[in-house]
């Protein structure tokens, strides 16, 4: 054992005996004492104590005695350790003085080397006498790890908790931990169906927004882009424009092998029509359109609605006003067209003539300069009908008209209306892909189940392809006529949609909204400048009804062409459909207020109800007629306006005989006529200062009825104010206008 070992073992020694001997040393111990005399400036000199009894009783002995064995036990604990630690510097000081090594020994030493072992790790102290090993190195390893844990979870936590007090104030810039996906829940557990709760019948649906939130511009970019797969010939769309009785329907008539011309009212169109022929094996869509002047609306839905147009004009009229019409309206559309020379059968009928008449009005057909077809037929003998059906076709194959069919069906409305048992119903053309029942279908917002679908000869359908003329029956709203209608499968979809053509319609309102200023808010003298002050004239109110919205536009764009000067006709309410006792109650506001009904029936109710009110209901089938009727009611009941109308000028020249009432007087017609029993004004230096009437006339004493300009006469006047030389007698009369 080397010096260290030895020193560390007898320190560790010294101070086991002594902390031994403290904490748990059970052997008796010699009550000794040193007494320390702190005598100032003398040594301190042990002395044996002596021991004196005190006199007590039992029990204040007992408790001294106590005291006292305490005490000496404190003494001979610290006696023991000054003595142990003396002996273990004594021991030390002798190790120090090492002997000295003589040259043999220290050659032997050298030569046999002892082996090399490594240092300890702690050096020997006081309260340490053994070397570590490996083993408590280990442990002492694992401490440290455990105790390092543990401080880097303290400031972890000490930063988290800094994080989230931050972040509750507002003030956190710390990037949030990234989410980490945990296993879902376990299953529920299996119940059978008759064990669950039962629910309503009828679900409350989430809302529109809940729907749409996040997924509707998707899902309209969607519809929009469905081309389809199966893309084939469709059947080709014909519009047939021209003037009015120029033999529009009787060519229909002859293809269909029907009598619509016989028994439309008038012998005239008044609504657009379709209707579907077969011919060489294929199928033409043919559309009829109205060919008065009122329905220049119709007419222009109409051809957007077309793939090819027929343009016809009769061979005894030639062009007329509605034929430049039907031109402007189909090369707006960009259709492609050619002419049908209609009534050739007829004894005026001049084929060249039509020809140069289309020449003057800049329209050059093949023969004349120009590369557009011309056929002449007949619709009563059916002469080129024939040809003029196989240059459809031809057209048709030319412009390679084609659609998809398995999309869903987007349709053009060309008619919509109401009918009392019915209800809302609409003639669509399905322009792209196909219609189905159990479907719906979307047009301007609304929403509409496809339950009752027809043919144009009212048969119920499944189905309708591309190019087919369709009724639907069972709308919501009463769509636009010109709208363009979607199909959706479900009813989640159509939703989506409907609220996307809604946001639209609403964006287009502001932007033609923009910039305008409410009249209310203009100034008066602007508003009569620009003729927006309408207080002065009388208002006769007018309650419309017609039986589709095609013709409903027509006699409004009709009733906006009578114009008065002091007269306003007014539109308070224009709809679709009978007229019933609603309508009645509306315009009995106005004791003036009219009906008016066009092809559309009265209800009982609703006559009985006029009846009673004093008012009146008026229906027509034919839209000049209402027009007429319109104009001379407006006339009737308008208020009379008296209107002065000056026609003589007198100048006073003498006074004869004047009292309270009456004036006689001479003077000179300066202009005009004066006749007896004018009304007359009195000026003095252009100001009117009374009015008054001519009681006797007298020209050269002869009493006369009218004296003429540049001539004298006498005069009597009744009048209040007193008339002087020099004034001015302005006769006027009164007319009702």
């Amino acid at each position: 054992m080397d010096k260290n070992q030895n020193d560390d073992s007898a320190f560790g020694g010294a101070f086991g005996n002594a902390f031994g001997s403290v904490f748990g040393d059970d052997k008796p111990v010699e009550p000794k004492e040193e007494v320390k005399n702190k005598t100032r400036g003398k040594k301190t000199v042990a002395k044996e104590a002596v021991t004196v009894t005190p006199r007590t009783s039992s029990r204040t002995f007992a408790v001294s005695k106590e005291i006292e064995d305490t005490r000496k036990t404190k003494v001979e604990e610290q006696n023991n350790w000054f003595e142990n630690a003396s002996k273990f510097y004594e021991n030390k000081n002798k190790a120090d003085k090492s002997p000295e090594i003589k040259p043999e020994e220290k050659k032997i030493a050298e030569e046999v080397k002892p082996e090399h072992k490594p240092a300890p790790k702690y050096s020997p102290t006081l309260f340490k006498s053994k070397i570590t090993t490996q083993e408590e190195k280990a442990d002492l390893q694992k401490k440290e790890d455990e105790k390092k844990k543990i401080e880097e979870r303290g400031i972890a936590f000490a930063k988290t908790f800094i994080h989230n007090k931050a972040k509750d104030s507002g003030t956190s810039t710390a990037p949030r931990k990234p989410f980490v996906k945990r296993d879902a829940a376990p299953r529920a557990e299996y119940v059978p169906y008759y064990k669950r709760p039962r629910t309503p019948k009828v679900k409350k649906a989430a809302t529109l927004k809940t729907r749409i939130s996040g997924k509707s511009n998707n899902l309209v970019k969607t519809i929009q882009v469905l081309d389809g797969l199966d893309i084939r010939s469709k059947n080709p769309v014909v519009i047939i424009m021209g003037h009015v009785d120029h033999g529009k329907s009787t060519l229909l008539d002859y293809i269909r092998k029907s009598n619509i011309a016989d028994r439309e009212v008038g012998g005239i169109t008044q609504k657009m029509s379709a209707y579907e022929i077969n011919h060489n094996e294929g199928k033409i869509t043919f559309l009829d359109t109205p060919g008065h002047e009122s329905f220049t609306t119709m007419r222009d839905r109409g051809a957007k609605s077309a793939d090819i147009a027929i343009l016809i004009v009769s061979a005894e009229d030639g062009v007329k006003p509605q034929t430049l019409d039907a031109l402007k309206s189909i090369n707006d559309a960009k259709v492609p067209f050619f002419i049908g020379v209609s009534k050739i059968d007829k004894v005026g009928a001049d084929v060249e003539k039509t020809k140069q008449s289309l020449a003057e009005n800049n329209i050059f057909v093949e023969g004349y300069g120009g590369d557009i077809s011309f056929i002449p037929f007949s619709g009563k003998t059916g002469d080129g009908v024939n040809d003029l059906l196989d240059m459809i076709m031809l057209m048709s194959e030319v412009a390679d008209i084609k659609a998809a069919y398995d999309v869903p069906a987007e349709c053009i409305v060309i008619e919509s209306g109401r009918d009392k048992i019915r209800g809302i119903h609409a003639t669509m053309i399905v322009k792209n892909g196909t219609l189905k029942v159990g479907s719906f279908i979307v047009s301007g917002g609304a929403i509409s189940p496809v339950r009752i679908i027809e043919n144009f000869e009212g048969k119920a359908q499944k189905t309708f392809e591309p190019g087919q003329p369709v009724r639907l029956i069972g709308w919501v709203e009463t769509p636009k006529v010109g709208d363009i209608c979607i199909m959706c499968e479900d009813k989640e979809t159509a939703e989506l949609l409907a609220f996307e053509q809604k946001k639209m319609q609403i964006l287009e309102d502001e932007v033609i909204n923009e910039g305008r200023v409410p009249a209310t808010k203009i100034p008066a003298n602007i508003r009569a400048l620009y003729g927006l002050e309408v207080d002065n004239n009388w208002t006769l109110p007018i309650v419309l009804k017609s039986d589709s919205v095609g013709t409903l536009d027509a006699v409004k764009q009709e009733i906006a062409k009578i114009k008065f000067d002091t007269i306003e006709l007014r539109i308070v309410r224009a709809e679709t459909g009978d007229i019933n006792e609603n309508d009645v109650k509306l315009a009995q506001g106005s004791k003036d207020s009219v009906i008016v009904g066009y092809n559309t029936k009265v209800d009982t109710v609703a006559k009985n109800l006029a009846n009673q009110l004093n008012l009146k209901i008026e229906t027509f089938d034919i839209i000049y007629k209402l027009s007429e009727w319109l104009e001379n009611e407006a006339r009737s009941k308008a208020p009379k306006i008296l209107e002065e109308e000056s026609h003589g000028t007198l100048k006073v020249l003498k006074i004869f005989n004047a009292n309270k009432t009456k004036q006689v007087l001479g003077g000179k017609v300066e202009t005009g006529r004066i006749n007896l029993g004018d009304k007359i004004k009195i000026m003095r230096r252009d100001n009117e200062i009374g009015r008054g009437e001519i009681v006797e006339l007298q020209h050269a004493r002869t009493q006369v009825k009218s004296v003429e300009a540049d001539t004298e006469c006498g005069l009597m006047i009744e009048a209040k104010i007193e008339i002087v030389t020099g004034d001015v007698i302005a006769a006027f009369s009164v007319i009702e206008k």
